[in-house]
């Protein structure tokens, strides 16, 4: 083979191998974008609101839009519920759609929703409850990624995250419960007492399926046994994954809570 000949055929290989590497490495957001789901098991799961969007006329003030920061929406495999609504009886439709749709279904320019930014497709998910209608926000839920969605509701884009924390509630008195990575604790407003521990090392129950923590600090003996058996909040009725009961010091507490925790330290 002469030299041309050989310096063209090296050529022609570098080049094939170029467009190989270029379709093996897609760029970051095109990744983002595959994990985007129209399936409703793509929203199971506990989400927290974390930021307010209002990129055009609300009907919320601005104190009113801020005042949901927090709150929590909990969408199981059954039911959706938040704070005291909640609904058994859904229609879901999920469907993934180009982002500029998506901006023209709400009236948004371009640069109008800081969230939407750098993205070509959002997976947009209709729930809606058969029991009379959903009155609150989630009933539009537009999945930016695995973590990540906007919830569209009176005029406002209210962000929120995934949130993979566990979370527990009582009544009689009032109390409330949270397990994150940095540790436990037990809220109880009514003797304005806040226990607060490291994450202790879970064990199993003495029933079926059910986990325990215990720890001690301040002084204080904190257990938290949490069964996975459906539970109702004793004012709302809404619906929990599993039934709490946390022991301070001698003193019970019933109640339910969210899906069964996998933390551990």
């Amino acid at each position: 083979m002469s030299k041309a000949l050989r310096t063209m055929a090296a050529t022609l290989l570098i080049a094939g191998l170029s467009a190989c590497g270029s379709e093996q490495d897609p760029p970051a957001q095109d990744a983002e974008q595959s994990d985007l789901s129209r399936d409703y098991a793509a929203l199971v799961g506990e989400w927290r609101l974390v930021d307010v969007h209002q990129p055009g006329v609300s009907a919320m003030s601005e104190e009113q839009a801020d005042s949901w920061l927090g709150a929590r929406l909990r969408i199981s495999d059954d039911w959706i519920a938040l704070g005291e609504h909640y609904c058994e009886s859904l229609t879901h439709i999920g469907e993934v759609l180009p982002v500029n749709q998506v901006r023209d279904d709400f009236n948004l320019q371009e640069g109008d929703l800081e969230p939407l930014a750098g993205r070509e497709q959002v997976a947009r998910h209709r729930l809606e409850c058969e029991e009379g209608g959903w009155p609150t926000l989630g009933g539009t839920l537009l999945l930016l990624s695995d973590s990540r969605a906007l919830a569209p509701w009176d005029g406002v884009m209210f962000e929120l995250a995934r949130d993979h924390g566990f979370r527990a509630t009582g009544t009689e008195p009032a109390w409330n419960l949270a397990i994150t990575e940095e540790g436990m604790r037990l809220s109880v407003p009514f003797d304005d007492r806040d226990v607060r521990t490291e994450l202790p090392e879970p064990e199993a129950g003495s029933r079926e399926g059910s986990r325990v923590y215990h720890a001690t600090t301040e002084g204080n003996y904190l257990r938290v046994v949490i069964t996975p058996e459906a539970c109702r909040d004793s004012m709302s009725g809404a619906p929990f994954e599993t039934s709490v009961r946390v022991t301070r010091d001698g003193e019970v507490f019933e109640g339910c809570g969210g899906a069964m925790p996998t933390l551990a330290p």
